[in-house]
């Protein structure tokens, strides 16, 4: 933990403490996405996340507080979320004063680029300070002064990647490739409801707990410099009935796109071990170049959905690409599901069935 000490508007001094999970104590004063809460706030995800939550305090009550979340073996980029300063102290400077404590810290470690969102223009403003600027959608972005040309170089090719399953590091990692307009395909994450101009921070954590439990599987493709060039995300429906079967959605960044359908081939096989044998890719009509890529990796178009999706200006046609694998045996049985009857229910009922023909 560090500390520091700065002067406020009103004249009140702000305790600025640097804490890193565990949190103990002020685990319930700060915020985190609620799916992952317990574990990142306690200190069980720092293998992957280096998260430095910086706390204000005013005579030893918390007044404010923001986090920056950072792969923990490289902290070049990073994903600013839970900025907030309780409202009776509002206008006193100190979301200001956190700030500054944050950009500091980052630039310690030769961190490069930071991603946040909002909605609020004073937020926005506070932000425009300190050398963020619109992005994609309602997010930000700050590139530190000796970010270069980062858009062209951060993501280009630097020789051949490799797979590998996502893991949590990969959340502000994930973020750099879905907040970058390149490719401009129209569906950029279909579970999360993603699509070309929207952009992704968050979605990351909702897609890595969905796929838990052997519910889907989650691969990305990492180039040499540590960077993700390339995801995909598979996710069976969840009924019995069509348990075999998944959607795949995936990204890759235009310098990687001949190592697309290598990735695609690799998350087939990942489906095959889950007992998936039908993976379906929803593709909007306009991205030829994507439908190019999961024809070469073995997809065929199987649906056409009319006029599903628009663009702000036309219509256009949702296609359904569709891989066969190996026929598999059903993961579970009908009595997982919700809805349906379980093995000691039947048992009860078989039971009184029982007992009534044998009077």
């Amino acid at each position: 933990m560090t500390i520091e000490t700065v002067k406020l508007k009103n004249g009140e001094q702000l305790v600025i403490k640097t804490l890193h999970p565990p949190l103990h104590d002020y685990v319930s004063k700060v915020g985190c996405w609620g799916d992952i809460s317990d574990d990142l706030l306690n200190g069980k995800l720092t293998e992957w996340l280096f998260t430095p939550y910086f706390v204000g305090e005013i005579d030893g009550e918390v007044v404010g507080s923001m986090s920056y979340y950072a792969p923990t073996d490289t902290r070049d980029v990073g994903v600013v979320e839970f900025v907030r300063t309780e409202e009776e102290h509002r206008s006193k400077g100190i979301a200001s004063a956190l700030m500054d404590s944050l950009i500091r810290r980052f630039r310690v470690d030769d961190g490069i680029a930071l991603y946040l969102c909002t909605t609020n223009p004073i937020a926005g403003s506070l932000y425009e300070k300190y050398g963020f600027w619109y992005h994609l959608g309602d997010g930000m972005r700050y590139l530190a002064p000796d970010a270069g040309d980062f858009d062209q170089t951060y993501l280009a090719f630097c020789g051949p990647a490799h797979i590998r399953d996502a893991t949590w590091a990969d959340l502000p990692r994930a973020s750099v490739l879905y907040n970058h307009r390149e490719p401009r395909w129209l569906i950029k994450d279909y579970f999360t409801q993603t699509f070309r101009e929207t952009r992704f921070e968050s979605h990351f954590v909702r897609l890595m707990r969905q796929i838990e439990d052997r519910n889907g599987a989650f691969v990305v493709l990492e180039n040499r410099e540590q960077r993700i060039v390339g995801t995909a995300v598979l996710k069976r429906f969840d009924t019995f009935h069509e348990q075999h079967i998944a959607i795949l959605s995936f990204r890759v960044c235009p310098s990687y796109f001949e190592q697309g359908p290598e990735l695609l081939t690799a998350a087939a096989e990942k489906a095959k071990d889950l007992s998936i044998n039908t993976l379906q890719i929803y593709i909007a009509d306009c991205d030829d170049d994507q439908k190019e890529m999961v024809k070469t990796a073995g997809f065929v178009e199987e649906a056409r959905l009319q006029n599903r999706l628009y663009d702000g200006e036309n219509l256009m046609d949702m296609l359904v690409y569709t891989l066969w694998l190996a026929d598999v045996a059903p993961l579970r049985s009908e009595e997982d599901y919700y809805g349906n009857r379980k093995v000691w229910q039947a048992e009860r009922v078989n039971a009184d069935h029982n007992e009534k023909i044998n009077r």
